[in-house]
């Protein structure tokens, strides 16, 4: 339905006048439109819940609307039901790609250019479905970006280098860029000097979790004083993993006893003891160092 201003007003929003008669001012002329486009609005919608329009029964749109929303609902209780938009704002969910992985891949169709691809399902606070459009973004040379979608801005790349977007400067792979409820990171793009970009999917789903064995690489005198090995468990999720472990599944070590085995981590070696398994959104990494053995394996566990 479309406002229907007083007759002779050239503002298309002009609102209607009483007249005043002891200023000898009239009142605003009425076109037939504006009372007759309200009342087929309201028949219409009275007409379309199953009633036949009386002139005997003035509650005949308030019963249409009682109708349709019990259509809806199934007749249920209205306090047990939400607008979606209310519902969105309400549930603690983390947006989700509706894909095996939780995410998806861009294209590049021309240098400088990342291509995000039509048809991709997105479900944000658990409830809401959203869907891609095509749309291209431009990068530059030697440039950092994080591609986040804002259910309240649309898609963007983000220049990590960027003051507004990265004031404090942290580096890339901090917990601060992680997708949160209503904002999320779907890739990372790096660009060379040639502004070829490389890409790395990011996995959005409202829970992340992996459970592996892994065996540590890169021995360091096995069999010695300082025997140590780097352990490494690819995530790239668009959360850091909030809990990690790991448990030892398997140590090859010098036969005989040893009467001081150290067992440290390290986020690397040389350093300080790590305090926590070492962890970003993109990988679980660390070194082990343990002492006397020549084979290291162990399970990890992370979620988020």
């Amino acid at each position: 339905m479309q406002y229907v201003p007083p007759l002779g007003e050239a503002n298309p929003n002009a609102s209607y006048k009483d007249r005043n008669t002891a200023a000898g001012q009239p009142g605003s002329r009425v076109p037939a439109p504006a009372i007759e486009h309200a009342m087929r609005e309201i028949v219409a919608v009275i007409v379309d819940a199953g009633l036949t329009p009386t002139g005997e029964d003035l509650t005949q749109l308030l019963q249409a609307i009682d109708l349709k929303i019990s259509a809806i609902t199934g007749e249920g209780d209205g306090a047990l039901y939400v607008l979606m938009e209310a519902l969105r704002s309400r549930n603690p969910i983390f947006p989700e790609v509706v894909s095996a992985d939780g995410s998806f891949n861009l294209s590049t169709p021309a240098l400088g250019t990342v291509r995000i691809p039509p048809g991709i399902q997105i479900v944000h606070r658990g409830c809401f479905s959203d869907t891609t459009v095509q749309q291209d973004l431009s990068t530059v040379p030697n440039k950092t970006y994080h591609l986040r979608k804002n259910w309240s801005t649309g898609w963007s790349l983000k220049d990590v280098a960027d003051a507004t977007y990265n004031p404090s400067a942290l580096p890339e792979g901090h917990a601060t860029f992680d997708t949160s409820y209503d904002d999320m990171i779907t890739h990372r793009i790096v660009t060379n000097a040639s502004n070829v970009a490389t890409i790395t999917n990011l996995k959005n789903k409202d829970r992340l979790a992996i459970h592996a064995g892994v065996t540590g690489t890169n021995f360091v005198e096995a069999n010695g004083g300082n025997s140590r090995a780097d352990f490494l468990l690819e995530l790239n999720w668009a959360r850091t993993p909030k809990t990690r472990s790991y448990s030892m599944t398997g140590v090859a070590a010098t036969d005989g006893l040893v009467d001081d085995r150290d067992i440290v981590l390290y986020s690397s070696y040389p350093g300080v003891q790590a305090a926590e398994i070492p962890a970003t959104r993109y990988r679980i990494a660390y070194t082990m160092l343990y002492d006397y053995t020549y084979t290291l394996t162990a399970a990890m566990n992370a979620q988020a």
